[in-house]
């Protein structure tokens, strides 16, 4: 059913990954493998979700010159993970020359493409950080957009983006164009440290295929009833 939930895992050690993991149980398909578990525990946690065979969205949200952006994503590829993203403002070259060194090396090696995802801009920013006449677009939403084109253009499968800019990318870029969406929460959650956020109803509505959920599950008592909750919520 879509949206697909992706809880992320938020942790500093794959013990704290793995209860989650393990309470969820077969209400959750998806995790998403962020920074701070990566950095921790990062092979050991994918290796142990494989084996639950779940699926892995590796956000490490790589954003350098394009040589070393395809050099980290190919080291990626040993990992089996599901999704990848990048910076969509590391610019066409970058995400182009990734997308054409990925196709190549899976075809090549019959190896099972991840979907390559572009970051357009963080939730937890709003139109009071941007300064967005300065580079010729007069809402963060025109800005997105852009961000979207340039990655569909160069050959990305979709990007991450909050749930109010979906139906204006899906209008523009595709409607087959995948949109990943952080900043879900509940009608019951705190919104935390997000700026644009909707719930799980509100994202299905707008077209999204992937919400991203962390605390509203990995902090709640039951995370298997919290992520049932949620379903039941888009219904």
């Amino acid at each position: 059913m879509k949206p697909e939930i992706v809880v992320a895992l938020d942790f500093d050690n794959l013990d704290a990954a793995k209860k989650i993991v393990e309470s969820a149980d077969d209400a959750v398909s998806w995790y998403k493998v962020g920074l701070e578990l990566f950095v921790a525990d990062g092979q050991k946690v994918i290796e142990y979700l494989k084996l639950k065979e779940k699926k892995i969205f590796l956000d490490l949200k790589f954003h350098d010159i394009p040589n070393t952006v395809v050099g980290a994503v190919m080291s990626s590829l040993k990992y089996e993970t599901d999704m990848v993203n990048v910076h969509t403002q590391g610019g066409p070259e970058m995400m182009r020359t990734t997308v054409d060194k990925i196709n190549e090396y899976c075809l090549k090696n019959s190896v099972k493409k991840p979907l390559m995802i572009g970051v357009t801009l963080l939730t937890s920013l709003d139109e009071s950080y941007l300064e967005l006449n300065q580079i010729g677009f007069k809402t963060s939403r025109e800005y997105v957009i852009h961000l979207a084109k340039t990655a569909r253009e160069s050959g990305m499968d979709g990007v991450v983006s909050s749930a109010q800019e979906t139906p204006f990318i899906k209008d523009v870029v595709g409607k087959d164009f995948i949109t990943v969406t952080p900043g879900i929460r509940p009608k019951t959650a705190s919104v935390d440290d997000q700026k644009r956020v909707v719930t799980p109803k509100d994202a299905k509505d707008m077209g999204t295929d992937f919400i991203v959920i962390g605390r509203p599950v990995t902090k709640s008592a039951d995370p298997k009833k919290a992520a049932m909750e949620i379903q039941e919520e888009m219904c």
